[in-house]
């Protein structure tokens, strides 16, 4: 085989997965800035507690008495000071005189009037003056009542609630935005993609669905994706290829397996990464041609959209082999009926193992390289095992939907992506939303052939050729509508 050419290309997109990635983690809010907004809050409600009740809260810190008393004279700036009893006696009393006054001034305008009920009206302005006194005691009583101040238990517990409240709305807010971004990321279509709007085909027309998202999911052979001491083409290839689609007005969804030896055109790239030629090769080798990460995995990427009629596909996930264990462990393991002999285990065709550790990669990995068909065992097993894997994460996100974010954060430490965590909490939503709880699974049909390529005597080199007519039959039940004629 030829040597592959080092494309030597830019971290264009490394830069805009790190702001993303950013962006993303500035809308979550930090455990750090709970906990401040909880101190303060409670510090706050304490310091306006009643005069004499000495309450020690410090959180902890080391705070000397002095300083505190220092810092509740700072506070008292902003604080207003209540009147003691007999200034609001007093203010109650001269504030009911002046209406008293008034309301005598009135009655003098009576007796004018009556002139000869000057005597009743001296009496009657004497009792108005006792129920006055009255009134003002019973008002002096009243705001006193008023001012009783609510006891410390309480005023925590109703900060408490305050914050929980905020704390939750918060999270809301933020599932809802990372959703909606999600949403809006994942069904944008750029203007370069080459596909097409309709299609006619058999005597039936097709319109592009755009409701239908596509990811590429790859399998590379390799424990640290990149390139090694910058070396052409130690990049590796991408072993296991899967395009998982979902329909988000149906909810269906459905795993596309692709043969890693399917012919396909390959861009190839100069060292300073300018774009040369295409040529016909295996999809595995896709992933050579680029810089182990971002650009690897875009350009298989690519290779897959043209080897299903150009149909757009602009999401991503590329996992190197020490990510699969970590993964496959943190659902406690998978169980599947094995598909293959693993005779060094004592394992036989069709024996119900449960999948740990190293024996996860192991069994979807490995196979035999002196049979043209080896490939194809090779991927019905590792379908098997996403079909399995999947479900058994869904039920646990539909109880915790942590999972989520568990899942994300222990596969980014061993893939290369563009979905963003607003990307998989739509997807997770989704699922839960459309009651997804299985997917169907398909693999391209075709002929498997020997190479007549042997660069290496000892080793058999596959060709695959989709069918043509199934190929297309599965690109527009998938990703187009058929109209009515």
């Amino acid at each position: 085989m030829k040597k592959p050419i080092d494309p030597n290309l830019d971290n264009i997109l490394d830069d805009i997965l790190a702001s993303e990635s950013k962006a993303s983690e500035s809308v979550l809010p930090k455990k750090e800035q709970i906990s401040e907004e909880i101190k303060n809050e409670i510090e706050e409600t304490l310091n306006s507690s009643d005069e004499g009740e000495n309450i020690d809260f410090s959180f902890g810190e080391n705070v000397p008495t002095t300083e505190k008393k220092e810092n509740a004279a700072q506070k008292s700036d902003f604080e207003i000071t209540p009147k003691s009893e007999s200034e609001i006696h007093r203010s109650a009393h001269s504030s009911s005189g002046e209406h008293h006054h008034s309301s005598g001034e009135h009655h003098h305008s009576s007796g004018s009037h009556h002139h000869s009920s000057e005597h009743h009206h001296s009496s009657h302005h004497h009792t108005d003056g006792s129920h006055h006194s009255h009134s003002s005691s019973h008002h002096s009583s009243h705001h006193r009542h008023h001012k009783k101040k609510m006891s410390i238990p309480a005023k925590i517990g109703i900060s408490a609630l305050a914050i929980i409240l905020a704390v939750i709305l918060a999270f809301v807010g933020t599932l809802a935005f990372l959703e909606s971004r999600g949403k809006n990321e994942l069904k944008n279509v750029p203007d370069q993609t080459n596909y097409q709007e309709t299609i006619e085909y058999n005597g039936n027309k097709y319109v592009y669905n755009s409701d239908v998202i596509a990811i590429a999911f790859m399998g590379v052979d390799k424990r640290d994706l990149g390139l090694d001491n910058g070396s052409v083409g130690t990049g590796g290839q991408s072993d296991a290829d899967i395009l998982l689609t979902i329909n988000t007005k149906t909810g269906k969804a459905k795993a596309i397996a692709i043969p890693r030896d399917t012919m396909v055109d390959v861009d190839l790239y100069s060292e300073s990464g300018i774009f040369l030629r295409s040529e016909k090769m295996q999809l595995c080798l896709s992933y050579a041609y680029g810089d182990g990460k971002a650009k690897s995995a875009e350009n298989t990427a690519n290779s897959i959209s043209r080897i299903l009629y150009d149909v757009p596909i602009t999401k991503y996930f590329a996992l190197d082999l020490n990510g699969i264990a970590p993964i496959n462990d943190s659902i406690g393991g998978v169980t599947v009926d094995s598909l293959y002999d693993f005779k060094d285990l004592g394992i036989k065709k069709g024996d119900k193992i449960k999948l740990t550790g190293d024996m996860t990669e192991k069994y979807v990995r490995q196979r035999d390289m002196d049979t043209v068909n080896a490939s194809l065992n090779r991927t019905a097993r590792q379908v098997q095992y996403v079909k399995a894997f999947a479900s058994q994460v869904i039920p646990a996100v539909t109880q915790d939907f942590s999972v989520v974010t568990r899942l994300y954060d222990t596969a980014s430490k061993y893939s290369t992506t563009n979905l963003s965590l607003s990307n998989v909490t739509y997807l997770a939503s989704l699922m839960l939303s459309k009651g997804i709880t299985n997917f169907d699974t398909v693999t391209l049909e075709g002929d498997m052939q020997e190479s007549t390529k042997k660069d290496y005597a000892d080793f058999v080199y596959a060709e695959f050729y989709p069918d043509k007519d199934k190929l297309m039959q599965l690109v527009l039940d998938t990703f187009y509508t058929k109209q009515d004629k």
